[in-house]
């Protein structure tokens, strides 16, 4: 479904948005919550509708998809989305791309600034680090043992590692459990007291990228195909881009 056609079709929410507001469930990955947060709030403003939005990990959302758990939209990552049009858990044809977001570094705000702009820099702040969060491969984290493998740290990291499930890495550096974290951007940018140091480097990126689908029971199309056109809006980068996503 093309931006113009969620453009004309959230115009038209606008418009009547006084006189037929209505209810729209969100399930959301939490990576993508710095976002939102800002958008429903807008949307809601300007259509009138209520946007209800239930963050959740990626796994979990998936879980409760196959579940038939009811939904408007649904937005976690573009391949589990992908799956979800593939088993009929979405309607496809409004599978929408919203965002990519890299992995970034996390540290306490008063401690130095670390350098992590290219590989040495970030292996020497990797080592020096007296601990380091990140999201456990059991809850997702699967890439960062094979980052720290890569740097050739592994078993100096093993020895200090805070591995985190269901939480946000970088809060436990927010809460002194940790020195540095290694987290989606977004997600270091949305918690309080911690610095996002910058974004590890190209050579040992991985991106994620987000995208939205109307659940098939939607129970009201107008309205959830106004708040796709609403958080898809190709003039969003600079928002996305202080949140610490961009534009896929």
């Amino acid at each position: 479904m093309t931006v113009l056609r969620f453009l004309l079709a959230s115009l038209l929410v606008l418009v009547a948005g006084s006189a037929f507001a209505d209810d729209v469930k969100v399930l959301a990955a939490v990576g993508y919550k710095p976002v939102l947060a800002d958008l429903a709030p807008s949307y809601e403003k300007q259509s009138g509708n209520k946007i209800h939005v239930e963050y959740d990990s990626v796994s979990a959302i998936a879980r409760r998809v196959a579940n038939n758990e009811f939904f408007d939209i649904v937005i976690s990552t573009q391949d589990a989305v992908e799956k979800f049009a593939a088993d009929k858990k979405v309607i496809d044809d409004t599978l929408t791309v919203l965002a990519k977001v890299g992995v970034g570094v996390a540290t306490r705000l008063g401690d130095p600034w670390p350098q992590v702009a290219s590989l040495e820099a970030l292996r020497r702040t990797l080592l020096n680090a007296h601990a380091i969060a990140y999201a456990s491969p059991s809850a997702g984290g699967s890439f960062y043992p094979q980052l720290f493998q890569r740097l050739g740290v592994w078993s100096e990291v093993q020895r200090k590692s805070v591995t985190v499930v269901g939480a946000l890495a970088a809060q436990r550096v927010a809460s002194n459990q940790a020195d540095v974290a290694l987290a989606l951007s977004s997600e270091i940018v949305s918690v309080p007291g911690v610095r996002f140091a910058g974004a590890i480097p190209a050579a040992l990126q991985s991106y994620i990228v987000f995208a939205a689908a109307m659940g098939p029971q939607a129970s009201n199309s107008d309205a959830v195909m106004g708040l796709m056109a609403w958080i898809s809006n190709v003039e969003l980068d600079p928002l996305l881009r202080a949140k610490g996503m961009e534009i896929p």
